[in-house]
C-alpha cells in the first residue's frame, strides 16, 4: 500500500478529483440535517486525521469520538458552511485557513439525522494550540494514515443488525457513524486499498 508522505498539492488535487467524480450517495426526503468536517492535517509533518471526543453533557452522542460538526442552522448557506462554522465553534480553527476538498457521501445517524461529511485540509496542526469549546469537546486527538490503515488496529463491529468498522489505534476507539464515514473516506477519497478486517461483535 502506498501512503502519501504528505498532503502536498498533488495529493490534495487527487483527493479533490476523486471526491468530485463520486456518484455521491444522497439521502432523500425531509429530515433533520447536519454536517461534519473530516479534518485532514499534518502533525509533525505526518499526514493525519483529527478527531474529537464529545463531553458527557452534550445533547447527543455523549462521550463518543466524532468529527467536528453539528446540526444545520437556518443561516447556513450549505453543508460546507455548516461544517466550517462548527469547526470554528468547537475547535477554534479559523475557516479561512481550511482548504475545502469537497462534500462526500451522505449518511444517516442513529438519531435519524442526515449527515453530510465535508473533507477539508487544515495544514500543520498542533493540538496544544486549539481553543476547544469545553462545553462540547472533552479532548482532541489525531491518528496518522499509517495507524488508520494498519490491519492490527482495524476490526469489524456489529451494532444490532448493522456492521461497521472500528479503529482502535488511538486513545479512544473510533466506531459507529464516524468509523463508517472514515472507512469510506480512506477508500474512496484518499484511494487507499484497505485490507479485509476481522469481526468483533459489539452489541
Amino acid at each position: 500500500m502506498q501512503l502519501p508522505a504528505r498532503f502536498d498539492d498533488d495529493t490534495l488535487l487527487a483527493i479533490e478529483g476523486r471526491v468530485r467524480q463520486l456518484a455521491r450517495r444522497r439521502l432523500p426526503g425531509e429530515m433533520k440535517r447536519a454536517a461534519v468536517l473530516v479534518p485532514l492535517c499534518h502533525v509533525d509533518g505526518v499526514p493525519s486525521v483529527l478527531f474529537t471526543k464529545r463531553t458527557e453533557t452534550v445533547g447527543t452522542h455523549k462521550g463518543q469520538v466524532s468529527f467536528p460538526g453539528g446540526r444545520v442552522d437556518p443561516g447556513d448557506i450549505d453543508a460546507t458552511d455548516t461544517a466550517l462554522r462548527e469547526l470554528e465553534e468547537e475547535m477554534g480553527i479559523d475557516r479561512a485557513g481550511v482548504r475545502v476538498l469537497g462534500a462526500f457521501h451522505e449518511a444517516m445517524a442513529i438519531t435519524g439525522v442526515g449527515v453530510t461529511p465535508v473533507l477539508g485540509f487544515l495544514g500543520d496542526l498542533r493540538l496544544e494550540t486549539l481553543s476547544m469549546s469545553m462545553a462540547e469537546i472533552d479532548v482532541a486527538f489525531t491518528l496518522s494514515l499509517e495507524q488508520l490503515v494498519d490491519p492490527a488496529h482495524r476490526t469489524k463491529q456489529t451494532l444490532g443488525t448493522r456492521s461497521a468498522p472500528l479503529f482502535s489505534a488511538g486513545p479512544f476507539p473510533v466506531w459507529g457513524l464516524t468509523a463508517w464515514i472514515l472507512d469510506e473516506v480512506l477508500r474512496h477519497a484518499l484511494g487507499l486499498p484497505l485490507s479485509p478486517i476481522a469481526s468483533n461483535v459489539m452489541e
